[in-house]
């Protein structure tokens, strides 16, 4: 990502504006056209990428909305993050004075050009929406496709609804993509059941055979050989109260039965079973993602867990790729002055339960989009997992 800096010198902003459309010659051609934005751009609000790698000029219409009245980025400095950092920042510029929403116009696609094509994905992976192809705004032969993004503050978490069942060796990147226009800086919250599905965690019932240990803790309640799974992917059992177990999982995580599970697995004497390294699963639908759409998200994978001090359960971040995983306010001041000693924020874990209240348990959609937050990062769900000797639950900790 590059630095952005805002232009004050009219002077300055006319310079750095010549410099970037006389590289351009091919978006800029029309001498008139390229002279009226250089004057122009003396007495908007601008940014600049040093050293004139690339401008955006601004223009507010109302108190409420304003408009990317140009912009352009050197053809050396394409595809290195210079274009989604300037609007970034004019976004930031527009939501400091209360606007709301932001416009852009580029060619419209009757016109059939790569280059503007190109233009139109890259404000569409930034979540701008199309609303309108106008002609004769410029002439007729240059329709003017209107783009808008909302500004509001706060977030939107939507689900990705259509996804079919899925099974070992599908595309579930695909399966994602192909059912939501995703936007630079999107979560994917992805179930767990999805994951290990793709993966092949999923074992049958038959075949298994039930050890002594199974068969006591099972009872009369539970079938043995489930039973006898779950002690199977357990690294430490922690409390068992027939038939209920809790375990240490090889992840290190706690939690009911080692996250071995019968609800919307596959068949009726099938289970699914953990992702061997869901951080692993979470940066590889990531990437699979980035080459499928062109655009960076965050990829979060999770599981459900039950609390001892809570009744229910929630959601909870297993695998993380791309986001902010803890953030530790230790040592920051709050608006009085005490100094925070204690305070670091599961955000993966904030983000999974964000995702489980749009998707639910019972209507087999297995993943969600958060939208509008700066939850970019590059911790690993692991990060979340108490060490051994800090763990207060556990005998001998500190």
């Amino acid at each position: 990502m590059s630095d952005v800096v805002e232009l004050h010198e009219p002077a300055e902003r006319s310079r750095v504006a010549e410099a970037v459309l006389r590289d351009l010659p091919d978006w800029f051609g029309v001498e008139e056209a390229t002279r009226a934005y250089i004057e122009d751009a003396a007495g908007l609000p601008t940014f600049a990428a040093p050293p004139d790698g690339g401008f955006l000029c601004l223009k507010q219409h109302t108190p409420r909305a304003a408009e990317i009245f140009v912009m352009g980025v050197r053809r050396d400095r394409h595809r290195q993050g210079v274009g989604r950092a300037l609007v970034a920042a004019a976004e930031t510029w527009c939501r400091a004075r209360g606007i709301r929403y932001l416009q852009v116009k580029t060619l419209g696609p009757s016109h059939p050009d790569e280059g503007y094509a190109a233009t139109r994905r890259f404000y569409e992976a930034l979540g701008f929406v199309p609303l309108e192809e106008i002609h004769g705004l410029w002439d007729e032969s240059k329709p003017a496709l209107l783009l808008v993004k909302s500004l509001q503050p706060g977030y939107a978490v939507f689900p990705v609804e259509g996804i079919p069942e899925l099974h070992e060796g599908d595309d579930l990147a695909a399966a994602i993509a192909d059912r939501i226009d995703l936007a630079h800086g999107d979560v994917v919250v992805v179930t767990q059941k999805a994951v290990s599905k793709v993966e092949g965690r999923v074992v049958s019932l038959d075949g298994i055979e039930a050890s002594e240990q199974a068969r006591e803790i099972a009872g009369e309640e539970v079938d043995p050989r489930r039973i006898q799974v779950i002690l199977d992917e357990a690294a430490e059992l922690v409390r068992v109260r027939p038939p209920l177990v809790i375990a240490r999982t090889k992840h290190g995580y706690v939690c009911g039965s080692a996250g071995v599970d019968a609800s919307n697995a596959p068949g009726r004497d099938t289970l699914v079973l953990l992702p061997v390294d869901p951080d692993a699963s979470a940066s590889a639908l990531r990437e699979a993602l980035r080459e499928r759409t062109g655009v960076g998200v965050g990829v979060v994978v999770t599981d459900s867990f039950g609390r001892p001090w809570r009744a229910g359960t929630t959601d909870v971040a297993i695998g993380a790729a791309g986001v902010e995983v803890l953030r530790d306010l230790r040592g920051s001041h709050d608006p009085a002055g005490y100094e925070l000693h204690a305070a670091m924020i599961a955000v993966a874990d904030e983000l999974a339960a964000a995702a489980e209240l749009v998707c639910g348990k019972l209507s087999r959609v297995p993943a969600a989009i958060v939208r509008g937050l700066d939850a970019a990062g590059d911790g690993r769900a692991q990060d979340l997992v108490i060490p051994a000797d800090r763990d207060l639950f556990r005998e001998g900790a500190r």
